[in-house]
């Protein structure tokens, strides 16, 4: 599967089998999230490394953390960034599952990119998710050097989706 996050004047190249609406909630940007079968092509488009749907099915997200790594991010970088999101950010997202609907990782080989899309029902579970991340402590052997953190944090409100 792969994806494309372009504006939304954008013409995609072909039909998505999901897309989601997306309003930059203190900015002005306007975009659509676009999920498609297949492999990724080209610099626009992302691999879609993992899509874990969490909390009760049936969840419509309301608002879409957009967290980007712009990169280019050093195998070890990627590396233990994968780590730290497998090993700790994951459960500490999945443990708020009830409110958490939809965690998509997305990976740019060409330009060693990578952004880690959240949806959920509200901004608090944002927040509240963000705050979770910042106080846990860093697992044995991970090395805070490797874990620079986010280039951009972009909320957005979830205008329309369509499946």
């Amino acid at each position: 599967m792969y994806a494309t996050i372009l504006p939304t004047d954008a013409t995609p190249a072909a039909p998505a089998d999901e897309e989601f609406a997306l309003r930059q909630i203190a900015g002005p940007r306007d975009v659509v999230l676009r999920l498609y079968p297949g492999d990724a092509a080209g610099t626009d488009h992302w691999a879609v490394e993992t899509d874990e749907a969490l909390g009760p099915p049936g969840t419509k997200p309301a608002v879409a953390c957009v967290v980007t790594f712009t990169g280019p991010m050093s195998p070890a970088v990627r590396e233990a960034a994968d780590r730290a999101d497998r090993d700790r950010i994951g459960p500490l997202m999945a443990a708020r599952a009830t409110t958490t609907g939809r965690v998509l990782r997305l990976w740019q080989p060409d330009r060693c990119r990578k952004t880690v899309v959240v949806m959920a029902v509200d901004q608090p579970t944002l927040q509240d998710g963000f705050r979770a991340i910042a106080e846990a402590e860093l697992l044995p052997g991970e090395d805070p050097a490797l874990l620079p953190g986010p280039d951009h944090v972009e909320i957005f409100e979830v205008t329309a989706v369509t499946s």
